[in-house]
């Protein structure tokens, strides 16, 4: 009898032991979540910190009703797609029978890897997200490890403030803990092992950009100049006198052809933050008008440019929103929408790399390129 109580109490010592160990790992993967977005966002990155309401659909095995919670995120942007964030949340659940009268409380702590794909709606580009983390739960005084995928829309309202949505299914393994199945032996739960949580965020995200030390340096610029059309040498007339050919139709000059092309092609420039087409700005656009109806075979495309300050998710939309007003100011006077595509390349095609505003406002710009019915240009009458 002696040596099975001792054997019982050295098993209850060996449990206690790994139930410390996993407590001591939990704190440890913690604090390495917690810290390394802030040691990153200090080197370079756009940062986004938010706050979220959150509603959790607990497993049946923890006998309690469903729950509603709070929470907080901080993240680091390392590229314009990949996000390393930390985020922590608390809930309240009322308990079912058989656990006693009351609620139980549970707090989540975990490191989350997000992939964000950019799709554009409204005017402003936003990102489908998917998600993979890991980290601790807490439940009713019991720690363990969780897991915890998921995936999610952050919808851009402003350029620094969105709306985030986010579905994460936790998954806790938990072979020891008493509060999963009320097992007859204390500790031992071998028939709850594992519980799966559902979890649906909601709130807002604030994204604050940062200043790059030097940009890149950009491709050379291709000067998009195309040379007046050459007149073909005229073939040498036969031996014998012919009579003088019937005249032509009258044919636009090469001097005019020339300007129409320039006038199609020319740049459109925005005030800083701005994508609103300005009046001075609005005479360039009124003089494509008349070029484009006489050339319904042309096709053009819109490219959309920022500065440098910014995030470059920032940039990105404020370059499809630039583009985007100009498409509509030709559409809103007549000109078919399939005949104009739009792009955005943010800060990525500068054409000039002075960081002051003389520089600045020369990449804050549409431009305008020909991409079919080109070479047929006339010039209108």
């Amino acid at each position: 009898m002696g040596n099975a109580r001792t054997g019982v109490r050295n098993l209850t010592s060996f449990r206690g032991d790994i139930r410390m160990q996993r407590q001591r790992l939990f704190i440890a993967g913690l604090l390495t979540t917690l810290c390394a977005p802030l040691a990153l966002a200090q080197k370079s990155g756009s940062v986004e910190i938010g706050g979220f309401g959150q509603f959790t659909r607990a497993d049946a095995a923890w006998h309690v009703k469903n729950g509603y919670g709070f929470g907080g995120r901080l993240g680091v942007f390392f590229t314009p797609r990949w996000e390393l964030e930390a985020d922590a949340s608390f809930s309240t659940f009322d308990n079912e029978a058989p656990r006693a009268a009351g609620s139980t409380q549970q707090q989540t702590f975990a490191g989350r890897l997000t992939y964000g794909i950019p799709f554009g709606m409204g005017g402003r580009t936003h990102q489908l997200l998917l998600e993979v983390g890991a980290g601790g739960q807490r439940f009713g005084g019991h720690n363990d490890f969780s897991f915890s995928p998921g995936g999610g829309f952050r919808f851009q309202l402003a350029d620094a403030v969105s709306l985030r949505f986010d579905g994460i299914v936790e998954y806790v393994e938990n072979p020891t803990a008493a509060t999963f199945g009320f097992p007859p032996v204390v500790g031992v739960n071998p028939t709850a092992a594992r519980s799966t949580n559902l979890e649906i965020r909601a709130g807002l995200s604030f994204l604050t950009g940062y200043r790059k030390a030097a940009p890149p340096p950009p491709p050379p610029v291709v000067t998009q100049t195309q040379p007046p059309p050459q007149r073909q040498a005229e073939t040498p007339p036969p031996a014998r006198q012919e009579p003088p050919p019937a005249p032509r139709d009258n044919r636009d000059s090469l001097a005019a052809v020339a300007r129409a092309r320039e006038t199609l092609q020319a740049v459109v420039y925005f005030d800083f933050d701005r994508s609103e087409v300005k009046p001075e700005e609005a005479a360039k656009l009124d003089a494509k008008l008349p070029i484009m109806r006489a050339n319904p075979q042309v096709r053009i495309r819109i490219e959309g440019n920022a500065d440098e300050r910014g995030s470059d998710e920032y940039n990105q939309a404020l370059g499809m929103r630039r583009a985007q007003a100009a498409k509509k100011y030709l559409t809103d006077r007549g000109i078919d929408a399939a005949r104009i595509d739009i792009a955005s390349y943010g800060e990525e095609r500068p054409v000039c790399q002075e960081h002051d505003e003389a520089c600045w406002s020369r990449n804050r710009r549409d431009e305008f390129v020909i991409i079919a019915g080109g070479d047929n240009l006339v010039a209108p009458r």
